[in-house]
């Protein structure tokens, strides 16, 4: 596997498990690790991170979890205990949820043995265009000093707040960023958007990318096409 295979983390989001495990199958040897969100998550379950790792993949659950302390605590076990590599939470949830969500991955990994998921904390939607880009990357900077503070390993932010981020945090937490689309892609409904290449220039680690392979007519081409241009 290439290293930009090692840094594309394709997302999964479909609605039943069959197309998405035969989309997995489709992926083996471009992408090391495939997101798992609230669309096939809330489908089919923990069955479907079963399958996925199954395959040899390495598995980001993208649940966004943003509740009371206690639920995220028992949320992120459970997360654990699926063996995921990439788990992630709101940032806006406060130091106290994020505390508990690092010490319900922490405790339940201790406890079987294993390596704790990476615990990411979600900053600002992609989505979101709301506010003047200035503003936007002060919030973003922010939520991410507090949640690294909390306990969390790294952020997930748009590739366009991500030099922001890695002057603000250094070189050792992740940056792990979605909204990204190739120099001839749509934009679809993401507005705070970034190439392959100029993400990684910027200081991402990590990144997200779903339609644009998945809702390909080659997703194995699609992404080599993406791979190409993260590697020139």
């Amino acid at each position: 596997m290439t290293r930009g295979g090692d840094r594309l983390i394709v997302a999964l989001d479909l609605t039943t498990l069959r197309p998405a495990v035969a989309m997995a199958r489709r992926l083996r040897g471009l992408a090391r690790t495939l997101k798992i969100g609230s669309a096939l998550f809330t489908a089919c379950g923990p069955e479907a991170v079963r399958r996925v790792r199954a395959l040899g993949f390495e598995v980001m659950l993208d649940l966004k979890f943003f509740d009371i302390p206690h639920t995220v605590e028992l949320s992120c076990r459970a997360a654990a205990a699926l063996r995921v590599t990439l788990v992630t939470v709101h940032a806006a949830g406060g130091r106290v949820m994020l505390e508990a969500a690092s010490r319900g991955a922490r405790t339940e990994a201790r406890r079987l043995g294993t390596r704790p998921p990476k615990l990411l904390a979600v900053t600002v939607l992609t989505s979101d265009g709301r506010g003047r880009a200035a503003s936007v990357r002060a919030r973003v900077v922010t939520l991410a000093r507090e949640a690294l503070a909390a306990g969390c390993d790294g952020v997930v932010a748009s590739a366009q707040e991500a030099e922001a981020l890695r002057n603000a945090l250094g070189p050792h937490p992740l940056i792990v960023c979605p909204g990204i689309r190739t120099s001839s892609g749509a934009t679809q409904d993401q507005r705070r958007v970034m190439t392959p290449r100029e993400a990684l220039f910027h200081g991402a680690d990590l990144l997200v990318v779903g339609r644009p392979i998945t809702a390909a007519a080659r997703p194995r081409e699609a992404a080599r096409t993406l791979l190409h241009e993260m590697e020139a």
